[in-house]
C-alpha cells in the first residue's frame, strides 16, 4: 500500500456520493472509504452498487447503497432525507451523477435538453438544497461537484452536456459565497477525458472505438487518458483539511490537455 492508500483523513466522516455505481463516482467512493469514511452512494444502478459493495468489502470504511434516480426530484430528496435521518449528519456531498448527450443542435429535442439538466445540474441543486440545513446547522459541510472541461470550453457536438458542466461550476461558486459563514465548502472538479463507462459509450458510437480511443490518447499531453482514480484523488483533496482555504473554485483534472487544444 502506498503512503497516499494508507491515509486515513475521513476516519469517522460521513459522505454522499452520487452516481456512485461506476466510473469516477465508483473511484470517489472507492477512495473516501479506503480513507475510514462512511460512504453512501446513490445511484440508479442497483447491480452497480452491489458491485461497489462487494468491491469496498475490505475497505477501513463503510459503503451503504442506495437507489434513487437522481433526476426525479422526489427520489433524490427523500433519498438525502433518509440518510440523514439514518446517520444523524452528512460532512461531505460528491455530486457526481451525470449522463452525456451527443447530440448538435440541430438534432436535440426540447425533451433531450430537459432529461441532461434534471439529470446532471437540478439534480445537483436538489441534492445540495436537501444538506444544506444539516451544514447550517452544524456550521460544516463540503461540497464537491463534478463539472468538466467541456464545462470551460464548450464543444460542437454536446451543447446540453456543456451547459449543464457549465452551470455546476457557477452554481458552486454561488453556493460557496452562500455557505461562507455557515462553515461551507464548495468546489467543483473539471475532468477531462476519463476512461469511465461513459468514455466507453462514448468511443462504441463512433464505429471504430479503437480508432476513436487511439485519437484521443494521441491528443493527451502526458500519453494517455484519466482514471477515476485520478479523478478521485483530487476529490478527496478538496474534501479533507488539507484544502480548508480552498471554496469556490474549480479544480481542472485533465492531464494539461486544456493547456494545449481541445476538440
Amino acid at each position: 500500500m502506498s503512503a497516499e492508500g494508507a491515509r486515513q483523513r475521513f476516519v469517522g466522516q460521513l459522505v454522499i456520493v452520487t452516481g456512485a455505481g461506476s466510473g469516477i463516482g465508483l473511484g470517489a467512493a472507492t477512495a473516501f472509504a479506503g480513507e475510514g469514511a462512511t460512504v453512501y452512494g446513490i445511484d440508479i444502478d442497483e447491480p452497480g452498487l452491489e458491485h461497489a459493495s462487494r468491491s469496498m468489502a475490505a475497505s477501513s470504511g463503510r459503503f451503504i447503497p442506495v437507489v434513487a434516480d437522481v433526476s426525479r426530484p422526489g427520489e433524490i430528496t427523500a433519498g438525502v432525507q433518509r440518510i440523514l435521518l439514518q446517520a444523524g449528519r452528512v460532512d461531505i456531498l460528491v455530486n457526481n451523477a451525470g449522463i452525456n448527450m451527443a447530440k448538435r443542435i440541430a438534432d436535440l429535442a426540447l425533451e433531450d435538453w430537459d432529461r441532461v439538466f434534471d439529470t446532471n445540474l437540478r439534480s445537483m441543486y436538489l441534492c445540495c438544497k436537501a444538506v444544506w440545513p444539516s451544514f447550517v446547522a452544524q456550521h460544516h459541510g463540503v461540497i464537491v461537484n463534478i463539472a468538466s472541461v467541456m464545462g470551460q470550453v464548450g464543444g460542437v457536438g454536446s451543447p446540453a452536456y456543456c451547459s449543464t458542466k457549465a452551470g455546476i461550476i457557477m452554481l458552486t461558486r454561488c453556493l460557496a459565497k452562500d455557505g461562507a459563514g455557515s462553515g461551507i465548502r464548495a468546489n467543483s472538479v473539471c475532468p477531462g477525458y476519463i476512461d469511465t463507462p461513459i468514455m466507453e459509450k462514448v468511443l462504441r458510437e463512433t464505429g471504430d472505438p479503437a480508432k476513436a480511443r487511439q485519437d484521443i490518447v494521441d491528443k493527451m499531453p502526458l500519453g494517455r487518458m484519466g482514471s477515476p482514480q485520478d479523478v478521485g484523488a483530487g476529490i478527496l483533496f478538496l474534501a479533507s483539511a488539507d484544502a480548508a482555504y480552498i471554496s469556490g473554485t474549480e479544480l481542472t483534472i485533465d492531464g494539461a490537455v486544456t493547456a494545449t487544444q481541445i476538440d
